[in-house]
């Protein structure tokens, strides 16, 4: 699976800069990307940073789902540039604090030749601004369509994942998008890791089994 090029994702791998500061970066790349550019070196390149990142915050914990993981990010990461309009850098590390109460979760189950789940939690505040970048609508509060919203994006990105993975000869289903509060994700085989964005930070997780 061929990945989209991020130069924040490179600069973000420097470990550089500070979330705090990296979330200015990113929305001056959201607006110019040529502004993150200037302050990546040539020797700083990197042709597939996401995959680089995720690699290692897996470490040699998932050797059985090591390629699904890493092509799942790399596509939810193309995802928030192409779908969401949105910036975003992955860490190099797992997650482990749960999000601020009230969060939200939407997760999707893949269920065939492999059984893969996958989806993301946020706090309220971004949640609703991942709704509001996917749906085009102003989303002052949580109601039903920012709910449906992050489903239908999770369903339309597991959907692409699904395509991607019958490609390869492996064959999967797509359950119904499952949506949760204030969830503190438990799954078989679980990876946790933080996405930060310019509109806020939050986790996508993914799984062998539903995480809540």
């Amino acid at each position: 699976m061929t990945s989209n090029f991020s130069i924040v994702q490179c600069i973000f791998n420097r470990e550089q800069y500070a979330p705090e500061e990296m979330q200015r970066i990113l929305r001056e790349a959201e607006q110019d990307e040529s502004s993150a550019a200037k302050l990546l070196a040539d020797d700083a390149m990197d042709i597939n940073p996401v995959r680089t990142a995720v690699m290692l915050a897996m470490g040699n914990n998932y050797p059985n789902q090591e390629l699904h993981y890493v092509s799942y990010m790399e596509m939810f990461m193309a995802a928030m540039k192409n779908m969401l309009h949105t910036e975003a850098v992955v860490e190099r590390v797992p997650c482990q604090e749960d999000e601020e109460q009230p969060c939200y979760a939407a997760s999707q189950c893949l269920d065939g030749d492999i059984r893969f789940v996958a989806g993301l939690i946020a706090s309220e505040p971004v949640y609703l601004k991942l709704a509001e970048r996917y749906s085009e609508e102003e989303l002052p509060e949580m109601d039903e369509m920012a709910q449906d919203s992050i489903e239908e994006f999770i369903n339309v990105l597991n959907g692409m994942f699904s395509v991607s993975l019958g490609e390869e000869k492996i064959e999967t289903d797509l359950g119904l998008p499952r949506f949760g509060k204030n969830v503190s994700p438990q799954g078989k085989n679980q990876l946790r890791l933080r996405v930060h964005s310019s509109i806020g930070s939050f986790q996508v997780v993914m799984a062998t089994d539903e995480f809540f």
